[in-house]
């Protein structure tokens, strides 16, 4: 019994040694703001853009006084435009201005919030406009229109030959 516990407790260093980085990085080290913020940054560099995210809401979430908080909360809403999160960074970046007005990222923020309310409009305008499709009525009116518009214009082919002909006298 002694010894298969013993073997257990071998292969596990084993195991550990040999496969340190298997578990998620946002488990080790120091779990202060700058600690976390410094993984965070360490984890976009690395493009592990859900690892990065994950500690810059930590930073948000636990210690939204921190020095760091408002940093990461622009980096967080970054991440959320770069991963189609609009609505989401949209948060985020009013979040950022609400809460930290004298952050340095406030004036970026206001920039990206507004791009992204007009990216929503838009969206939006969009999905009201393909979902409505034309009607036969509105088919049948523009045809109508368009007919009279090639008898107007042939009418004004014909005193446009006249008046070029009088020239010409």
């Amino acid at each position: 019994m002694l010894k298969n516990f013993s073997n257990r407790i071998v292969l596990l260093i084993i195991l550990w040694v040999l496969f340190p980085g298997c578990a998620p990085r946002y488990y080790d080290g120091d779990k202060s703001p700058r600690g976390l913020f410094a993984q965070g940054e360490r984890a976009l560099k690395e493009h592990k853009l859900n690892e990065a995210h994950f500690l810059y809401s930590e930073i948000i979430d636990k210690y939204p006084e921190s020095e760091y908080a408002d940093d990461a909360l622009y980096k967080k809403g970054y991440l959320e435009i770069y991963s189609s999160e609009y609505d989401d960074a949209e948060k985020s970046f009013e979040k950022l201005m609400k809460e930290y007005p004298d952050s340095r990222w406030r004036f970026d923020a206001s920039l990206w919030e507004g791009l992204l309310g007009e990216l929503t409009a838009y969206k939006k305008a969009d999905a009201k406009n393909t979902s409505k499709k034309p009607k036969k009525k509105n088919i049948k009116e523009m045809q109508e229109k368009l007919e009279q518009l090639e008898v107007e214009n042939e009418e004004l082919r014909r005193q446009i030959q006249k008046l070029r002909q009088l020239l010409q006298e």
